[in-house]
């Protein structure tokens, strides 16, 4: 499945990349030998165009408006479809064509109701058999994201989530996803490509921070939703030191983003301090920072539009209608050390991603 591409330069650039990695995932999904028919839904005409000449069929869905729930069990429905692999377009930009083949034999050794995810509370993507199942829950699955949490409780479902790594965790959301990419050695040739025309100055970002990262004795502060598995695979493959400042996990799954329930001391202190204030304290004690500003974002009341979390993620700061938004990302831009921003990604898949590069 793949979404509508926003109207801003931000969003257009972030829908490439999305559909770069969409490309990727079918070339591999097609040489899987394990594979049966491939069904696509993309909202923009050119996405499907490019998908059905690799062999995808589109599907007409009646589901007005779109419910994810309600379009997955359609679709279930109307092809009887008993095993089903389903993937977010760019939920597995850098999953490799041997470890898709091994989850699609594990589910199909199973005889009970198995689903293989690639995060048990977060789901991108999903692997599973007894599909059918999906019309008793659909309406608990207003988004891809509760799927394998919800197969787990309701449907009883014996539901395996793949180990943290940058293959199973890495979703492109943001442009950071896109940005922290660049290097890995599972990136596939649409994805590789794309981040080779990419901005040199974007680029240069990640550059520094990987050099913070490999310099022995630096110091790298993580702000954001940031889980132990991050905090343990930054000690296992850096030198560093490195100050974690987590806060949030869990708020939009809790729903308390959408109550406006978000409360952040780090957020507190940026705007008691102001952006450029808080930024100048930080690098005395950091080297360089990766920071997921959505948890300050939530924090704030009014949650920017895409095109403004979108602009602010690659700097560009002229295109920002959020006066506060564009204040901090103002104060990013000129901060003296370098300092990364994104969604939960910069730091979960995309961080991992970084590592795997070092």
């Amino acid at each position: 499945m793949l979404p509508p591409k926003g109207s801003s330069e931000a969003e257009s650039w972030v829908a490439a990349g999305q559909m770069a990695a969409a490309c990727d995932l079918a070339e591999r999904i097609k040489v899987n030998p394990l594979a049966g028919p491939c069904f696509l839904l993309a909202h923009e005409e050119a996405d499907r165009r490019a998908l059905q000449g690799m062999g995808f069929e589109q599907i007409q869905s009646s589901v007005n408006p779109f419910h994810f729930g309600g379009v997955l069990a359609e679709t279930i429905l109307e092809y009887d479809l008993d095993h089903l692999a389903y993937f977010g377009g760019a939920s597995a930009p850098l999953m490799a064509e041997g470890d898709l083949q091994q989850v699609f034999e594990q589910i199909l050794q199973q005889r009970t109701p198995t689903a293989v995810v690639n995060n048990l509370f977060s789901s991108d993507w999903a692997v599973f058999n007894n599909a059918r199942v999906i019309e008793d829950i659909k309406s608990q699955l207003p988004s891809d994201n509760p799927l394998g949490w919800v197969m787990q409780q309701e449907a009883h479902f014996d539901v395996r989530a793949l180990p943290p790594s940058a293959s199973s965790r890495l979703d492109i959301d943001t442009p950071t996803d896109l940005l922290l990419m660049h290097g890995h050695p599972g990136i596939g040739r649409h994805c590789s490509d794309f981040l080779r025309d990419t901005d040199k100055v974007l680029l240069d970002r990640i550059l520094n921070l990987r050099h913070v990262l490999q310099t022995p004795a630096s110091t790298l502060s993580v702000i954001g939703r940031a889980s132990s598995a991050v905090w343990r695979e930054l000690e296992e493959r850096t030198k560093i030191w490195v100050r974690i400042y987590a806060e949030e996990r869990g708020m939009v799954a809790s729903q308390r983003l959408a109550r406006g329930e978000v409360r952040s001391l780090i957020a507190d202190m940026v705007n008691e301090f102001q952006p450029s204030v808080f930024l100048a304290r930080l690098s005395q004690m950091s080297d360089a920072v990766i920071w997921d500003t959505r948890v300050w974002m939530g924090s704030m009341g009014s949650w920017p539009s895409a095109a403004d979390r979108f602009a602010a993620d690659l700097g560009w700061v002229d295109q920002i209608s959020d006066k506060a938004l564009r204040n901090l990302t103002l104060a990013i831009m000129e901060s003296q050390i370098p300092v990364v921003a994104g969604g939960h990604g910069v730091v979960a898949g995309g961080l991992l991603a970084l590592l795997e590069t070092l």
